[in-house]
């Protein structure tokens, strides 16, 4: 993707900027509504089943649009998916803020969800396609600093927001906040991100002058134009991912578990769709061919598993903390801060690390992520020795994950070619929602089981599902050091990207974020 800007020293750091702050209001919405929801309960009147789909349906919209909304920033261009994104999210916020029923509310959580698909797609897209070398990797370590950040804030906010009752607002402020700062953003935006045009299927640029004017070309493009909407593709996959994302998010009866099971076939019918359209030349919904190489396979197999292990520990310590330590509400929030704190300053070790040591950063932080599993329900906790040494643990379980992260995403980016930035930033954000409800319904079913049984107990309960993070966690490592043992050399990998798809990063390393110093 070629792309214009005014040139100016540090365009890039502020166009970063307006792309991560979006993103991090996606993440505090997600995390600030949760400590929310017995306020607006209590105000609104609402039903327990309408509580839940209240928080469920933010991130089940936001997963069914993933890969479609990553698809548009290709097509249309990042800046203008993103800013659409943007706008959507502060008219959804308001909405929200507004509402006087439960079915407002829901609607407008919908809306918010479908916002966020668009929004935080464009963020890697546009990280992918914008930076290159060690540039890409810094701003891939701010992105890292920003998700825990927001995900930090979230946490501090909502409790504040509700208990503050500004101007009377009570738990509608959590919603209202974002409109004065989304209309902010998005005149930033507007005013300095830069203006991109979207790319073939080929990664060539129209207009760019690389190419485009050989008969196999134009047969390339018209064979494309006859499969740009890939209609059967995108409609099969919102199937998938809803048959699998359901049954784990929403209490209803027993037979909606059939739907976790339809989710093999569909998943099956759904590849062979894409084979199809790709074998015609189409663009399909979920492009499958970056996925052929090994290190993607492996790189995304520890990205996976490391982020199942991560949102179900998230929620297993609400429980263990309240439940069996007996800390109130607050001081069980603040807990966690110490992981989401320790995950953002991970991210800025990757671009000011040796390349021999960077490229080991991915098997390092599951080794330590493993760690911190192994040793949470060992170290002494309780009254006489507080939650000190268990917050110490998560800090190292927390820097572990953002250097598995940030690294894996910067081997991925680099394994994948420009032109299938779509592809990667919708995969890796779809699995980073399926594989954290999954998480979350397995661990967080096995927890309160052991617990109540008489041969475990609450504490071996602690013991035994941390203990199977330990073990997910440990075979990340095992696949981590797959993705990096069998990654091409960062020099080759560079040098065939530019004969292949001639990338022209719109941020050089001078105005890039966090540019190194000389010498």
């Amino acid at each position: 993707m070629q792309a214009t800007t005014a040139g100016r020293a540090g365009t890039g750091g502020i166009a970063l900027l307006v792309l991560l702050i979006g993103q991090a209001m996606a993440n505090i919405d997600l995390a600030i509504v949760n400590l929310a929801a017995p306020a607006v309960s209590a105000d609104l009147d609402v039903s327990s089943s309408e509580l839940t789909l209240m928080v469920t349906s933010y991130a089940l919209c936001s997963a069914v649009l993933i890969a479609p909304a990553a698809r548009l920033g290709e097509r249309h261009g990042v800046r203008r998916v993103y800013l659409w994104g943007l706008a959507l999210f502060t008219l959804a916020s308001l909405a929200c803020g507004l509402a006087t029923g439960s079915t407002a509310l829901i609607a407008g959580r919908c809306l918010q969800g479908a916002a966020t698909s668009l929004m935080t797609t464009q963020v890697l897209v546009g990280i992918h396609r914008w930076f290159t070398g060690p540039t890409r990797a810094r701003a891939l370590g701010w992105n890292a600093l920003t998700l825990s950040g927001g995900a930090a804030l979230g946490q501090v906010l909502g409790g504040t927001l509700v208990s503050a009752d500004l101007f009377g607002t009570g738990w509608r402020a959590v919603f209202l906040l974002n409109v004065p700062i989304g209309g902010l953003i998005l005149l930033l935006g507007l005013a300095l991100l830069p203006h991109d045009r979207p790319t073939d299927a080929a990664g060539a640029t129209d207009g760019d002058g690389s190419g485009g004017g050989s008969t196999a070309d134009a047969g390339a493009r018209a064979g494309r134009a006859r499969g740009e909407n890939d209609v059967p593709g995108a409609v099969l996959l919102a199937a998938a991912t809803l048959a699998v994302l359901i049954p784990l998010s929403v209490d209803g009866p027993a037979w909606l578990w059939i739907l976790l099971a339809a989710a093999v076939p569909l998943s099956a019918l759904l590849v062979r769709t894409e084979r199809g359209v790709i074998a015609r030349g189409g663009k399909p919904a979920l492009d499958l061919r970056p996925l052929s190489a090994p290190t993607v396979r492996w790189a995304l197999s520890a990205y996976a598993g490391t982020t199942l292990t991560y949102i179900a520990m998230l929620y297993l310590l609400s429980l263990h903390l309240q439940e069996q330590l007996r800390l109130p509400a607050w001081q069980a929030g603040l807990v966690p801060l110490g992981w989401v704190l320790a995950f953002g300053l991970a991210g800025p070790v990757l671009g000011r690390s040796p390349q021999t040591v960077a490229r080991l950063l991915p098997v390092i932080g599951c080794v330590l992520l493993t760690s911190a599993y192994g040793l949470a329900p060992v170290v002494p906790t309780g009254s006489g020795t507080g939650i000190w040494p268990l917050t110490a643990v998560l800090c190292v379980g927390g820097f572990g994950l953002g250097l598995t992260h940030t690294s894996l995403l910067n081997l991925l980016t680099t394994a994948v070619p420009p032109r299938f930035a779509a592809t990667l930033s919708g995969t890796v954000n779809t699995l980073s929602t399926v594989v954290g409800v999954t998480g979350v319904a397995l661990f967080g079913a096995a927890y309160p089981w052991l617990g109540r049984s008489d041969w475990a107990g609450p504490t071996t309960a602690w013991a035994l599902t941390c203990a199977g993070l330990a073990l997910v966690s440990a075979l990340c490592a095992v696949a981590a050091l797959r993705a990096v043992t069998t990654a091409p050399d960062p020099a080759e990998s560079q040098d065939q990207a530019g004969a292949t798809d001639q990338p022209e990063p719109v941020f050089t390393t001078k105005e890039g974020p966090g540019r190194p110093t000389d010498g």
